[in-house]
């Protein structure tokens, strides 16, 4: 019964996977790359790019490292689960 589920799962991810690179090439957002790579810069000062980060930084880098660690969590959970039903 898993072995469906998740088949069907990893074929959705290919897909979607495959269908936005096409479309990135096809809107050439590869084009420019000496563009890009300073979009995320833009408007800041030298002062805002020189100084250290705030405690908030941190907070958000800790949260993020959470939500991968519940996600791993939960990807092992299922693989668990899925030996036990194929051993009983």
């Amino acid at each position: 019964m898993f072995v469906p589920l998740w088949l069907i799962f990893l074929a959705t991810g290919l897909i979607m996977a495959v269908a936005t690179v096409v479309w990135a090439v096809r809107t050439n957002q590869f084009e420019d790359q000496q563009r890009a790579r300073f979009i995320p810069l833009r408007g800041l000062d030298h002062e805002a790019l020189t100084r250290r980060p705030s405690q908030r930084f941190w907070a958000h880098y800790a949260g993020m490292w959470a939500v991968v660690a519940m996600g791993v969590a939960a990807m092992g959970a299922a693989l668990i689960l899925t030996v036990k039903g194929f051993i009983n």
